[in-house]
């Protein structure tokens, strides 16, 4: 008996969406400048509407957390990619097709698109509509996730 017969190797388990990195993590990250423009809105009372002129703290704490917001999402979804990427080698032996690095891809594109719609529909009044266009961005990107993986 050869090393190699002895433990046979186990064929990845199939791939399953992350309920962690690939729901509760873009939702929470996108949740919370959203919550915090609405606080400091109600905070400020007014700053929000047309014309409005805003103190400074109020321009420099909604540009800080508009920023932490957007580097928070980068972060993910840079760490959504590599490891997609990961999987994807993993699981195609470090062969994956090019339509699935691309489709790939395209997750991380619709995901970023949900991040700046929630983001700009909560910083400014009247933009509240962005969220419906925000929610099939988001499905988009775990359809994505699914077709990149579909089979594997």
């Amino acid at each position: 008996m050869t090393p190699e017969n002895e433990f046979p190797s186990n064929p990845p388990e199939a791939f399953r969406l992350s309920t962690f990195w690939d729901i509760y993590i873009p939702i929470t990250i996108a949740a919370v400048p959203a919550g915090m423009f609405t606080l400091l809105g109600l905070v400020t009372n007014g700053p929000d509407k047309p014309g409005a002129k805003a103190a400074t703290w109020v321009i420099v704490t909604m540009i800080a957390l508009q920023t932490l917001g957007i580097i928070a999402m980068a972060f993910v979804i840079l760490m959504r990619f590599e490891i997609g990427l990961q999987q994807l080698s993993l699981r195609t032996n470090d062969n994956p097709p090019v339509w699935r690095k691309l489709i790939l891809f395209l997750s991380i594109v619709f995901i970023l698109l949900f991040d700046i719609l929630t983001n700009v529909a909560a910083a400014f009044a009247g933009a509240g509509p962005l969220l419906v266009l925000a929610v099939p961005a988001f499905v988009a990107y775990l359809l994505c996730i699914r077709v990149a993986f579909a089979r594997l």
